[in-house]
């Protein structure tokens, strides 16, 4: 059948109304067909056959030890090589190498023009990883990364780019292995998807607040936690994930900043739990499916991949690098008070269900709109004394009145302790109480 599908295929072009000549299909699948990606696969899969066959290249070897993420002097241990990783039509090569890479990407490329495939030059690019010289006492020197010769590959009179990031299924990758720009990413994506529905769901008043709170999980939250599996944030990380979270259901709840409604109130009026309970489940739950992931043979090698190290590579001491991804997975065990995971995971049903005890949706108060608008009467009262207080005149920011140095400090007038414009109002709040009235400061009264 796939052969009569395919055999004799002619196609026509309409343009502006007109068709173009019939002209014969020699390659390719039918677009949208369902035996499609099937057959794709079949041929990509016998093309990296072919390469493999021709190449000598080994790839990167990792270890994979029988202690999970402990890894002792005497942990016995098994080597095993990643090449190739392959999804769809994108292919990720990972090698020791220079060389070992223009070897693959040249014996790829010929494989591929024998069997009517086409690599896009203009879709392709190369990054190294970001590696620091080490000391003789195995500490790494700060600042001083080694030399990497220039990466030119040259394919059909094209030279590949090299770069220090890419998007890989959608997600950023750097040479420096910092979250940075998918946080970056993830953020400008999630508030896009958010203001897009601000009219036309956020302000509309005869939408029920439990309606958009589902509406918000169904369309934000994904876009916003998308990847965050293999997160491994650092608490400003963290903080600014939180900030963007907590704005948008105070937005929901028809709220704002000016109320001061503690956020640990916002999540009770709304039901939700907090963003890091969020980002723990989502990362325990890839944790418990890859450790499940057996063959007949033995682990799966996707969970080889989650378990593995570097063979007689020892972590410098002085990285200032922030927790790695098991350091992560291990905290959020210990958060979500999980007593014996290595046998949980092995239960689907029993793992799900401990991982989301944390994160479970409360329902709305039915008086909630009474509730939101006693928050309003209070703020609205707070700012009437305010004002009543500075006798009618405006009150004024504290970086207004203070004069920043050259390196954007500020000087506290009370203890003379300098502070970044973030930092200063908040502190002499504190701090420069006295000072703060007498130059008609905003005073924060809760």
């Amino acid at each position: 059948m796939l052969k009569l599908v395919y055999k004799n295929t002619r196609a026509q072009v309409r343009i502006n109304g007109e068709l173009s000549e019939v002209f014969d299909i020699e390659t390719g699948v039918m677009q949208g067909g369902i035996p499609s990606p099937v057959l794709f696969n079949i041929v990509f899969d016998f093309i990296i056959k072919k390469v493999l066959e021709q190449c000598s290249v080994e790839g990167v070897t990792f270890a994979y030890g029988s202690t999970d993420f402990y890894h002792g002097a005497r942990d016995k241990f098994e080597n095993f090589d990643i090449l190739a990783l392959m999804y769809a039509d994108y292919l990720v090569a990972l090698t020791q190498t220079l060389d070992d890479l223009k070897l693959f990407i040249k014996i790829f490329e010929n494989v591929t023009q024998a069997y009517g495939l086409t690599m896009s030059v203009k879709k392709t690019c190369v990054m190294s990883m970001q590696q620091f010289k080490e000391g003789i006492n195995g500490k790494i020197v700060k600042n001083q990364e080694v030399d990497i010769p220039d990466i030119e590959i040259i394919i059909r009179n094209q030279k590949i780019e090299t770069v220090d990031s890419f998007s890989y299924l959608g997600c950023w990758v750097c040479r420096d292995q910092r979250p940075d720009k998918e946080i970056e990413s993830r953020l400008t994506k999630s508030a896009t998807a958010f203001n897009m529905l601000r009219n036309v769901i956020w302000y509309r008043k005869t939408i029920s607040i439990e309606a958009k709170l589902r509406i918000f999980r169904a369309c934000v939250l994904p876009v916003l936690l998308y990847g965050s599996e293999v997160w491994s944030l650092t608490a400003v990380q963290e903080n600014r994930i939180s900030t963007f979270y907590m704005k948008c259901l105070r937005t929901i709840l028809g709220l704002n900043l000016g109320d001061r409604v503690a956020n640990i109130t916002i999540m009770q009026l709304s039901g939700q739990p907090s963003i890091e309970n969020l980002m723990r489940r989502n990362r325990l739950r890839w944790f418990g499916h890859a450790n499940r992931m057996e063959n007949e043979n033995g682990p799966h090698l996707g969970k080889k991949i989650m378990f593995s190290y570097f063979p007689g590579k020892k972590r410098p001491t002085n990285t200032g690098i922030r927790k790695r991804w098991e350091n992560k997975i291990m905290d959020d065990i210990e958060k979500f008070d999980i007593k014996i995971w290595r046998k949980d995971t092995k239960n689907k049903d029993r793992w799900r269900e401990i991982i989301n005890r944390h994160v479970t949706m409360n329902p709305v108060p039915s008086n909630i709109k009474s509730i939101i608008q006693e928050f309003k009467d209070i703020s609205k009262k707070r700012r009437a004394e305010e004002l009543a207080i500075s006798h009618g005149k405006p009150q004024r920011k504290a970086t207004e009145v203070l004069v920043k140095d050259c390196h954007n400090r500020y000087d506290c007038p009370n203890c003379k302790k300098k502070f970044k414009p973030q930092g200063i109002t908040g502190h002499i709040r504190v701090c420069a109480t006295h000072w703060c009235k007498k130059n008609n400061i905003k005073i924060w009264k809760k």
